[in-house]
């Protein structure tokens, strides 16, 4: 014989829906003050000290595009993990925002990678192993500490090894690497990735995710533009 099916009352019906439904509400005002804290700050916007620092120098003359620069290296995953997101927002800048990438070398591993890098950029291979670095040294756990390893990797993907490592030991490259270490010290990057708008605010990334930097990016932009054009808002 079949058990006969239970039936909720009505009133715990209802019980049951109006919970539901004010968890689901919670969970949105809850989503919503968490938008605000990012962005609020109080009434000028964005909390300096919190979502970004000011540098040395952030009142000079404004001219030319908003110049947004990454400080990376191939040598760190969090890096890695960031590329495909910010390779995204970059492509979506419009012609007044320039993306531009700085390698760091904070250690000798790291500037042979620093390097690297603009060996890529001299040979303008740069989309065709920019990926292939990172997935050599976090996937497949390859040790590239030395131009003879890099040089390895790259041979066959648009340059022989021995040109590339003729490349990152050319003076042009040791110029750029200098002209990169002399920005990090001055900027004062302590860690990567870290994002900078237009070499005056320096991205705080410590409580933020990687889309709330650059939506705090895309917040500083918008100020820049404005003090462009003369109609400025504090950030």
């Amino acid at each position: 014989m079949a058990k006969k099916s239970y039936q909720e009352p009505p009133k715990v019906r209802r019980l049951r829906r109006w919970i539901i439904g004010g968890f689901g509400g919670l969970l949105v005002v809850v989503g919503a003050v968490g938008i605000w804290a990012i962005f609020s700050g109080g009434p000028a916007g964005l909390d300096e000290g919190r979502h970004y620092d000011t540098l040395a120098g952030a009142d000079r003359p404004r001219s030319g595009p908003i110049v947004v620069t990454e400080y990376f290296s191939y040598g760190c995953v969090h890096c890695r993990n960031f590329d495909p997101q910010i390779e995204s927002w970059a492509a979506r800048q419009p012609d007044d925002v320039h993306f531009v990438r700085v390698p760091v070398s904070f250690s000798p591993a790291w500037r042979n990678l620093a390097r690297a890098y603009y060996a890529l950029e001299e040979l303008d291979i740069r989309e065709r192993n920019h990926q292939r670095i990172f997935d050599a040294i976090h996937v497949s756990g390859l040790n590239l500490a030395t131009p003879e390893s890099v040089a390895q990797l790259v041979g066959g993907q648009g340059t022989d090894a021995q040109t590339f490592r003729r490349t990152m030991q050319s003076p042009a490259v040791r110029q750029k690497v200098e002209e990169a270490e002399r920005r990090t010290r001055e900027t004062a990057i302590a860690a990567v990735p870290t994002i900078v708008v237009d070499d005056r605010y320096r991205i705080s990334s410590g409580e933020l995710s990687r889309r709330q930097i650059l939506d705090v990016a895309d917040r500083l932009i918008e100020r820049e533009r404005e003090l462009r054009s003369g109609n400025a808002t504090s950030p």
